[in-house]
């Protein structure tokens, strides 16, 4: 009798080595326990990451507690797959539990190490703020002591104006890289024209003496 693992790996070789246009059907034949199993366990972490985008697509409304423990998952990359499967609506035919949902989420964005998975996080409970107080609460705290420039540099926009974030954590980046150039020009600026003050009134100061 085949392990859990071995039936998981032998569904995703076979979904991987279809065509897109044949692979939906397949998808609906998904052996869930076993790919659950190996979401969990699988020594991989390729591997553990696939079978949450599989779960994602063609099981999610029973992989839900999947996607939880997933959260712990020793790997940043793997926890963003978690975090994607929890969180998502649109693969799902039943009712999200935005309760239990968003206390997950905010527990993530207060304690996860990883930048990215945070930024993902404040991506996912945007889309919670009209459902959950606890959402723009925690992306209000995030908007002032995340430790990650740019986390905080996108959670204060939603926090303000209660409104969902979209783009990534590299256009965030970006943003925050242009936003300090600015700063800096703005300084240099404020500083030449300061210089120049000194220099008229000096100029001034000498005439007079």
């Amino acid at each position: 009798m085949r392990t859990d693992l071995e039936v998981a790996n032998d569904f995703v070789h076979r979904w991987l080595a279809l065509r897109k246009e044949r692979r939906a059907h397949l998808g609906r034949q998904i052996p869930v326990a076993a790919v659950q199993v190996a979401a969990l366990s699988h020594p991989d972490l390729a591997m553990r990451h696939f079978c949450l985008f599989l779960l994602d697509h063609y099981a999610s409304d029973v992989s839900t507690d999947t996607f939880r423990r997933a959260l712990r998952d020793p790997v940043a990359s793997v926890r963003e797959g978690a975090l994607h499967g929890l969180a998502c609506e649109r693969c799902r035919h039943e009712d999200i539990c935005v309760t239990d949902v968003v206390t997950d989420l905010v527990e993530i964005l207060a304690c996860d190490p990883n930048a990215e998975v945070r930024h993902k996080t404040v991506v996912a409970l945007s889309r919670f703020l009209a459902r959950d107080s606890r959402a723009g609460e925690a992306i209000a705290r995030a908007a002032h002591h995340d430790p990650d420039t740019a986390i905080r540099y996108v959670a204060h926009p939603v926090a303000d104006s209660g409104q969902p974030h979209h783009s990534g954590r590299k256009a965030a980046l970006r943003d925050v890289r242009r936003a300090k150039r600015k700063e800096h020009e703005l300084r240099a600026r404020i500083h030449v024209f300061e210089a120049g003050k000194r220099l008229a009134r000096e100029a001034a100061h000498g005439r007079d003496a």
